[in-house]
């Protein structure tokens, strides 16, 4: 019997619950596992974020939400202020500002489009956060 690893786990932060859901969904058909995390999350981040290897942003999330978790990333465990981050932007949210390690990609865009940015974002994270790609078994 040959084992699968564990397939990553893709965190998911988003006022929009069909846009959160939407994501999730194509996600899962492309072989990662979800978490859909509330878009105003109470807790400690790196409590809400366990167990992930990747964390995105949906569009339109309140800026001062996104800011404040952002910075509470790696507070309580420190490892977790390297996890990747993917951040979905839409035409009228150009003005984003920039922050080191978080990878924009624009909204919408094809399901393709972004598990190739996941795929090279989870290739250039630190170890802890690597998990065995999909893409072997696409091949």
């Amino acid at each position: 019997m040959e084992h699968h690893p564990q397939p990553p786990t893709i965190a998911i932060l988003g006022c929009d619950t069909v846009v959160g859901r939407s994501l999730s969904v194509l996600l899962e058909g492309s072989g990662y596992e979800t978490t859909l995390l509330d878009s105003h999350p109470t807790g400690v981040v790196d409590e809400l974020l366990e167990g992930a290897h990747l964390l995105i942003l949906t569009p339109r999330v309140d800026e001062g939400v996104r800011e404040a978790f952002l910075g509470a990333m790696g507070k309580s465990t420190p490892q977790k202020a390297d996890m990747p981050v993917i951040v979905l932007t839409t035409a009228t949210e150009e003005e984003l500002p920039e922050k080191e390690g978080v990878i924009r990609v624009p909204w919408p865009s094809e399901t393709k489009v972004l598990v190739d940015h996941i795929e090279a974002a989870l290739l250039d994270a630190p170890a802890a956060y690597r998990a065995p790609t999909t893409q072997a078994d696409t091949g």
